[in-house]
């Protein structure tokens, strides 16, 4: 972070600013929001899972649960019991500055459908952007895994910051579907 133009302190040149606050954007932003988070969730009586920390989990009276399951700011609150999340959900909403957007549709790049008590996850609308915006649209299906006697051919060209660009683009978006 730079100091803003015109800020001096004489005899204080080459000291640096300190920040009170996280900035959306820096990569300890996570921390310091999951931290609040948890603070606020135990007041509402939640627990963060010990295998998950981004899933939390308030057990009721009639072995019932509310779970609110978080990344970063994309948060979802799910349960059994209707009556039991509006409250849990009125609760947050009244700490956070947030809105609900009713039923679940999509969750982190996640396609959600209910049909028939169940409840269906797929990632068909990101994998298809994914292969829009790679130009790989309209590819042919390989065979998977290749055959033993496929040979890769080696790249004779130079690597343009364009094609680096979009290199890290492919390998970063196949990692994220892979998670």
């Amino acid at each position: 972070m730079e100091k803003p133009q015109g800020f001096k302190v004489p005899g204080n040149k080459h000291k640096v600013l300190r920040l009170k606050k996280a900035i959306y954007g820096l990569k300890q932003v996570a921390c310091t929001w999951w931290h609040e988070l948890d603070q606020s969730l135990k007041a509402l009586s939640f627990s963060c899972l010990y295998a998950d920390a981004g899933i939390f989990v308030a057990k009721h009276t009639d072995r019932t649960m509310v779970i609110i399951l978080t990344y970063v700011d994309d948060i979802i609150l799910t349960g059994p019991n209707a009556a039991q999340v509006t409250s849990k959900k009125k609760l947050f909403m009244d700490k956070w500055e947030c809105c609900g957007l009713g039923e679940c549709r999509e969750f982190l790049h996640m396609r959600i459908e209910y049909q028939g008590g169940k409840t269906y996850l797929d990632q068909v609308p990101y994998l298809e952007n994914f292969l829009k915006c790679s130009g790989m649209a309209d590819a042919k299906a390989a065979q998977t895994p290749l055959p033993t006697s496929y040979k890769p051919e080696p790249f004779d060209g130079t690597a343009t910051a364009a094609l680096q660009s979009q290199y890290q683009l492919v390998i970063g978006s196949l990692l994220y579907l892979m998670l």
